[in-house]
């Protein structure tokens, strides 16, 4: 056969291999569709019928058949906990629409779920009681065809999340264990202990100092009173007014009382702890950062703001300065105050100048919004070596997806930790 001939051969072949990729490729688009489809529908019927009561079930029944799974959840009541579940598959549910999104999602969870010795046998578990929740709750809507698009929605979420949790133990068990307790000794001094048997003043190492490149993970590093600075974003009444036309409106009744509650707590802990404090002695700061002109008709304002609506182009000023909120209201000449006339503190104050002052290196923000404000300090914020903790219950957004695209968005800059958490940490170190 001529080279011609065999080239005309290899030319149809590559040609029908194409055609048949992507018809392949058409059968899976359709077979997605399908499932994305049966899913979305089945789970609105599940949160009309049954609404939270559906994981409440979930939970009933995975304890009964795994009981060994109980201790690894709060005690008491466990509404709260399904009231979570329940917005995590709604939210996974809407994501299908945008899978690539989700699965760096799940991934930090999975992570997360690894701190909390979640193991892949669990996953198992989980599917199965689930599916037994579906299949329940949906009765004679339980067909074939909705059994197997949540059968493999849930396998893809197992896998992403199971993969996930297994690197992060791989990561933790190879690096080298290094204790940050922040009291450390000069060989020549322990030298000079063990042969002279005299007292020796301790030194507070400086955390950065006890960072070993490619070896210390973030989450070791707990918080240290003596370093650790308190940024509130953006608490105050003319951002804290709840908008009663707004889709969310339920949603942010609860979360905007809840982010102002959180903060007070935290304000209190850090007050207490800088009451002990001698005059002139740096630690447990706080820092207030909020919306104010420098100029009364808001010139100096960025100029995104100037393009962000009314109020953004019309700052608070110091003609009619910015109002504060009871429980999380600075102390006038004890606590940091910074005005800002742009989304990030770093970019529109000399906050990073007043930090190294104040001897901080790590800092706890919270406040509003997840997604903006208090997303772009925390960027700023490690990329200039602070070690930030976020206090993701004392945040918000204007919607819960909002706030989740936030926090995702700031998870490999910062540790990410409940109110109750950062509490327990300033107290004990």
């Amino acid at each position: 056969m001529s080279d011609a001939g065999e080239e005309a051969i290899a030319a149809s072949a590559a040609k029908k291999a194409d055609k048949e990729t992507m018809e392949e490729k058409k059968d899976d688009d359709a077979l997605f569709e399908t499932r994305k489809h049966a899913i979305q529908t089945t789970w609105k019927a599940v949160e009309d019928s049954l609404g939270v009561a559906a994981t409440e079930l979930f939970y009933k029944h995975l304890f009964e058949e795994y009981p060994d799974v109980r201790s690894m959840f709060p005690d008491g009541d466990m509404k709260e906990q399904a009231e979570k579940l329940f917005k995590t598959v709604t939210l996974a549910v809407d994501y299908l629409k945008d899978v690539p999104s989700l699965l760096p999602i799940l991934a930090d969870l999975g992570g997360k779920h690894a701190a909390w010795d979640v193991k892949p046998e669990h996953y198992d578990a989980v599917g199965e009681c689930l599916i037994w929740t579906l299949k329940t709750g949906l009765g004679d809507a339980w067909t074939d065809e909705v059994a197997d698009a949540w059968v493999w929605v849930y396998q893809i979420i197992a896998k992403t999340m199971s993969d996930a949790g297994e690197e992060a133990r791989a990561a933790k068990a190879d690096k080298k264990d290094v204790q940050f307790t922040g009291d450390v000794k000069e060989p020549e001094e322990a030298k000079a202990v063990q042969k002279q048997e005299v007292p020796i003043v301790e030194k507070q190492a400086s955390i950065r100092s006890l960072i070993r490149a490619g070896k210390t993970d973030r989450n070791d590093i707990q918080l240290r009173p003596v370093s650790t600075a308190l940024l509130v974003i953006d608490i105050q009444k003319e951002l804290a007014r709840i908008d009663e036309d707004s889709p969310n409106i339920d949603y942010v009744k609860k979360v905007f009382p809840r982010m102002i509650e959180n903060t007070a707590r935290l304000i209190n802990l850090m007050r207490k702890n800088r009451s002990t404090l001698e005059p002139k002695e740096t630690g447990s700061e706080i820092i207030f950062t909020y919306c104010q002109a420098l100029t009364d008709d808001s010139r100096d304002v960025s100029l995104d703001y100037k393009l962000s609506g009314s109020f953004l182009a019309n700052l608070p000023s110091p003609s009619r300065p910015a109002q504060f909120i009871d429980g999380v209201r600075p102390i006038v000449g004890q606590d940091v105050m910074l005005p800002k006339t742009s989304c990030s503190v770093f970019n529109a104050t000399n906050i990073d100048y007043v930090l190294r002052n104040l001897d901080v290196e790590q800092l706890v923000i919270c406040g509003q919004l997840t997604d903006q404000c208090v997303e772009s300090a925390v960027r700023d914020a490690a990329d200039r070596g602070y070690l930030v903790t976020v206090a993701e219950d004392a945040c918000t957004a204007l919607s819960e997806s909002d706030h989740l695209k936030g926090l995702h968005g700031m998870r490999g800059f910062s540790r990410m930790l409940s109110t109750d958490e950062v509490l327990q940490e300033l107290r004990q170190n």
